[in-house]
């Protein structure tokens, strides 16, 4: 028999899982609980093979609780049913702090399926509309990312972004002058004033801004811009 702990949600729900649950005939629902703080508390009395977390629990300290039982137990598995993807849900997911996360409702047949593989060792298993989301707000956020450091990147000059695009390369001011045929004085210069326009307090940031804005091909060492002519500035 696969052990359970169920918790979270209202009652109904809680209602709802464990008759789902008893009725598989290989799930045993050894506690139940809504209330936070017994979450940890029953976890440890009863050291089950899966905790079900109904994630509606409008609780800032559940995260934390998951994670305090964990540390524990970590060979207790967690699924999470969750209404919406919510910033706990993307926690979950990329520190891998729980074997499951299902959008709710959750037809019964896939609960007990899940609880079933999880407990079986399976890795992460994530509801298909759950991913989906979490894979567009990534690409929204990746676009956001990339419009506003091509901004920044916008306002240097051609030969600042020429001088950015080789310390995005991790070149050294002697270098970059030997490559764009400049003095190593002017290119300290440039990095002086691309630096100040970009905000930045170091060439590793800027770096990051020049790789965000994807103006730079950094694969191979090759540079989207166009070779420089060799004229001194």
């Amino acid at each position: 028999m696969i052990k359970v702990v169920v918790a979270g949600g209202d009652e109904i729900f809680r209602v709802g899982i464990c008759s789902v649950l008893k009725v598989s005939g290989t799930i045993e629902v050894a506690a139940q609980t809504g209330t936070v703080e017994r979450i940890a508390e029953l976890v440890l009395a009863n050291q089950p093979d899966v905790v079900v977390v109904d994630l509606t629990t409008k609780d800032q300290s559940l995260t934390r609780t998951i994670r305090s039982f964990r540390c524990e137990l970590p060979a207790t598995r967690v699924v999470v049913i969750a209404p919406v993807t919510t910033n706990e849900v993307a926690y979950f997911s990329l520190t891998g702090s729980v074997a499951g996360l299902l959008e709710g409702p959750v037809p019964p047949q896939e609960l007990i399926n899940v609880i079933t593989a999880v407990a079986s060792g399976d890795s992460m298993i994530i509801s298909p509309s759950i991913a989906q989301r979490m894979t567009d707000r990534f690409l929204r956020y990746t676009r956001n990312q990339a419009c506003h450091a091509q901004d920044r990147i916008n306002a240097l000059t051609p030969r600042e972004r020429e001088v950015l695009a080789q310390v995005a390369k991790g070149y050294g001011n002697a270098e970059i002058a030997h490559r764009l045929y400049v003095s190593e004085g002017a290119v300290k210069a440039h990095v002086s004033h691309l630096l100040t326009k970009l905000g930045c307090a170091n060439r590793v940031q800027a770096a990051i801004i020049a790789c965000d804005s994807g103006l730079f091909e950094l694969e191979q060492g090759q540079s989207r811009l166009p070779s420089p002519s060799p004229i001194v500035t």
